[in-house]
C-alpha cells in the first residue's frame, strides 16, 4: 500500500501543489518547481498581532502550489510500470521533478491506460509550473478513472496555481466527494472560500484539514498564512509555522514564512535573521534559487536601518 500521505514532504510544498496555503506566494517557475512557497506582503499583522490572535480584516490571497497527496492504496496495475511508478513518486519526494516526469512518462508508455501513471506525470508536471501540460494529463487521468480522487484534487490545486477558483472548487467539491479525508480537497476548498471573502469557512475547511492529517506539515502551513495574511492573527500563524517545522524541520519555506511574520511584527530581528539564514541553508541541495534570493532581500530589510545610521 501507498502512503497517503503528501509526497513532498514536503514539496512545500502546493505548490505544491499542490503540490501542495492559503494567501499564495507570487508565483514564479522557481516556486512551482521547489513546491516551496515564498512569503506575501497582503495584510501584514503588527507586532500587537503576534501577541494576540484577533483577526482583522480579510484580503483576498493569491494563489500557490502546495504538495499534492500520494495517490492512495495499491496502484491498479501488474506490470513493469509499478516499478517506474514508485520511482517516480520517490523523485518527487527529493524535489526531482524533471526526473520525476520522464519516469511516469515511461510509466505511460508502458501502459496507457494506467490513470495513476497520468496523474503521476500532472503532479510532476505541475510542480515545474507546466500548468497547461499537467492539466491536459490529470484530464485523461480522469477519463480514465473518473472516480480517482487525487486527479480531482490535483487538477484543483493546477486551477488554484492559475486563479480559476470557479474550476478550482469544482474540482475539489468533487475531490472530496469521492474522498472526505482528501487534504489536498480541504485545502483548495479553504483557499476558495477566502478568495470569495468567506473567511469563517475558510477556516473551517483549513481546521477540517489540520484535524484529518495533523502530521502533515503543510497542513499547519496552509493555515499559518491564511491566519497572517488573511486575518492577520500574528499569534495563531505562528503556532501554525511553528508546528509545521516541528514536524518537517528541512523545509526551508517554512523559516521563510516565519521570518516574514516576524518582520511584519516588529520582533527580535535576531530571530529573523537566524530564520532567513536557515531557510538560505537549507536551499543549497537541492538549490532553490527563489528561496535563496527571497531571504537574502529580506536580510538586505533587517540591515537597512544600520546603513542608515551610518
Amino acid at each position: 500500500m501507498l502512503s497517503r500521505r503528501p509526497i513532498y514532504l514536503f514539496i512545500f510544498g502546493l505548490v505544491a501543489m499542490f503540490a501542495i496555503a492559503c494567501s499564495g506566494s507570487d508565483s514564479d517557475s522557481d516556486e512551482v518547481a521547489t513546491t516551496e512557497p515564498v512569503a506575501t506582503d497582503a495584510a501584514a499583522p503588527t507586532a500587537e498581532s503576534v501577541t494576540s490572535a484577533e483577526p482583522t480584516a480579510t484580503t483576498r490571497p493569491r494563489a500557490t502550489v502546495t504538495p499534492t497527496p500520494e495517490p492512495k492504496g495499491t496502484p491498479e496495475s501488474e506490470t513493469e510500470s509499478i516499478n517506474f511508478y514508485l520511482q517516480g513518486y520517490n523523485s518527487i519526494g527529493r524535489g526531482e521533478y524533471i526526473d520525476a516526469e520522464r519516469t511516469f512518462t515511461t510509466v505511460i508508455e508502458l501502459e496507457p491506460g494506467f490513470a495513476r501513471g497520468w496523474d503521476g506525470r500532472g503532479q510532476a508536471l505541475m510542480l515545474q509550473g507546466k500548468y497547461e501540460e499537467a492539466m491536459l494529463d490529470f484530464d485523461r487521468a480522469i477519463e480514465l478513472k473518473p472516480n480517482l480522487a487525487d486527479a480531482y484534487a490535483n487538477r484543483a490545486l493546477t486551477r488554484v496555481a492559475t486563479d480559476d477558483f470557479d474550476g478550482a472548487a469544482r474540482d475539489s467539491r468533487r475531490a472530496y466527494e469521492l474522498d472526505d479525508e482528501s487534504v489536498a480537497a480541504h485545502l483548495v476548498l479553504g483557499r476558495v472560500y477566502a478568495y470569495e471573502g468567506d473567511s469563517t469557512t475558510a477556516l473551517e475547511w483549513f481546521d477540517l484539514a489540520v484535524a484529518t492529517d495533523p502530521e502533515d506539515a503543510s497542513t499547519f502551513w496552509w493555515r499559518g498564512r491564511f491566519y497572517r495574511d488573511v486575518l492577520g492573527a500574528g499569534n495563531a500563524a505562528l503556532d501554525d509555522f511553528n508546528a509545521a517545522i516541528e514536524l518537517a524541520p528541512a523545509q526551508a519555506a517554512l523559516y521563510l514564512d516565519r521570518a516574514q511574520l516576524y518582520i511584519q511584527a516588529e520582533v527580535e530581528p535576531e530571530l529573523t535573521r537566524a530564520d532567513l539564514e536557515e531557510a538560505i541553508s537549507l536551499s543549497q541541495d537541492p538549490k532553490l534559487p527563489s528561496i535563496i534570493a527571497r531571504a537574502e532581500e529580506l536580510i538586505e530589510v533587517l540591515d537597512e536601518p544600520a546603513v542608515k545610521v551610518q
